[in-house]
């Protein structure tokens, strides 16, 4: 009897306590660079510091194969017909999805980045975002870098 007490207790421990973390997907797309390029080293950094800043801060994260566009999207990409994920990503649980639109045009870094976050339910735009791109001494400053621009994309999801 004093044994199921007890399970009783810390099971109800635990339970008041639970910890609710937001399922968010990563779309890198590189704008301005040829089709038949070879993959950027700049998209991959950006691509992991989404995916390590948000995971570290306790968010379930996945990320889609990178997407790239020889024209930068006019209007809303999330509203295009060639990026129709929506049902895609409520079947799978998401929550958010979030866009990193890097535009190349031509350079061999993006010379802005345009950060889209959308809540999944209702297709409700939470933040859109452009920052200048930058050139690096080393890739460990840029790493260093993007993690400090990625890191302030992360309150928007502690709601």
């Amino acid at each position: 009897m004093m044994i199921k007490r007890l399970a009783m207790i810390i099971l109800g421990f635990f339970a008041a306590f639970t910890v609710e973390a937001s399922m968010i997907s990563f779309f890198v797309i590189e704008t301005g660079l040829p089709q038949e390029g070879e993959r950027n080293q700049h998209s991959v950094r950006w691509e992991n510091a989404l995916l390590d800043v948000f995971f570290d801060a306790g968010h379930i994260v996945s990320n889609a194969p990178m997407l790239r566009l020889e024209t930068k999207p006019a209007g809303d990409i999330f509203q295009s017909p060639e990026f129709n994920i929506e049902e895609e990503a409520m079947n799978g649980g998401m929550d958010y999805i979030v866009l990193a639109q890097l535009d190349y045009s031509g350079a061999q870094t993006p010379g802005e980045i345009s950060f889209f976050i959308y809540r999944i339910r209702g297709r409700v735009k939470i933040l859109e975002r452009r920052v200048t791109g930058k050139i690096y001494r080393t890739a460990a400053d840029e790493i260093d870098d993007l993690k400090i621009i990625v890191g302030e994309l992360v309150p928007y999801f502690n709601n």
